[in-house]
């Protein structure tokens, strides 16, 4: 690390910095390298060489729990005033993700969205285009880490960034990362009323964690069961609703079963009509109720 700090070029030598990434990715290594004026001089060389490599490294070294990411506590500020459109998309992707990782109990987020005006540009960056997936990417988790404080969740809904949020979900539906990292914007969100009352009364955001329940992928399913929960427990017509999809979901194959059964016992005896016309077993059979019932009446 010494060669890193006592380096007076503006360029660093690709092996060394890549090696420092990679160490600082280690929790242990992490705390050594912060130590003393460790972490202070690595972002006063990142901010003011405007270093993506450097950036990263310090990207990697907040990612730790503990008094490592406290530190980061005094250099909230020079990382929110990157936050522009005039800077480099690169050395903004870093920032916003180091942002992203400071999941600090005693940082005001509210108070660093407001002094650099940071809601605009988050709610821009969502448009569908606007960046680079990687940059919209990063702007979507740092949503999510804020919306842990109920003043900045309130903040955001009055911004428009719901409907923004969904928006961006139907634009990239196909992209496993992009839904699950919405999908958990709206899971921080549902646990404050302000959000949670936009989210269930003025959006469909729900209707969409009923589809995704079935998502193949893990993650999105966990995150849409534990959003469903909640919601369930706070609005009792959507909870309703919530409790028959999820019993449809999880007992489809014996629904399927007896909707077979019931099927099968109810077209044999009326093959033909009264005419001697044959019955189509896909089409009329399910249009006519009927005989489902009689046929379960008749089977008991």
């Amino acid at each position: 690390m010494k060669m890193v700090f006592d380096c007076r070029e503006e360029q660093l030598d690709v092996e060394l910095i890549s090696l420092c990434i990679n160490l600082a990715a280690n929790k242990s290594s992490a705390q050594i390298i912060c130590e003393g004026n460790g972490l202070k001089m690595l972002m006063k060389r990142a901010l003011k060489l405007k270093d993506v490599l450097v950036m990263k490294m310090i990207r990697n070294l907040s990612q730790h729990g503990g008094a490592t990411k406290n530190l980061f506590l005094d250099h909230v500020g020079d990382l929110a005033a990157q936050i522009s459109e005039e800077e480099a998309e690169e050395f903004v992707i870093e920032c916003l993700g180091t942002l992203a990782n400071l999941t600090i109990p005693d940082l005001d987020w509210e108070l660093v969205l407001k002094e650099y005006n940071l809601v605009p540009y988050l709610k821009d960056r969502l448009k569908p285009g606007s960046a680079e997936d990687d940059l919209i990417l990063e702007v979507v988790i740092l949503i999510g880490t804020v919306s842990m404080d109920d003043s900045c969740a309130a903040m955001l809904a009055k911004s428009g960034i719901i409907p923004a949020l969904i928006d961006l979900l139907n634009a990239q539906q196909e992209d496993d990362e992009f839904v699950c990292q919405i999908l958990y914007v709206f899971y921080q969100m549902v646990f404050h009323k302000a959000t949670r009352d936009v989210i269930i009364k003025d959006t469909q955001a729900p209707a969409y964690f009923i589809d995704l329940m079935h998502d193949s992928n893990a993650a999105i399913r966990q995150v849409c069961d534990n959003t469903l929960d909640i919601i369930a427990e706070y609005d009792e017509e959507w909870g309703k609703k919530i409790q028959t999809a999820k019993f449809c979901f999880y007992n489809s194959q014996w629904l399927e079963m007896v909707e077979n059964r019931q099927l099968d016992e109810a077209a044999e005896p009326f093959l033909y009509g009264d005419d001697g016309e044959y019955l189509n077993r896909n089409e009329d059979v399910l249009e006519r109720p009927d005989l489902f019932y009689t046929a379960g009446i008749e089977s008991n």
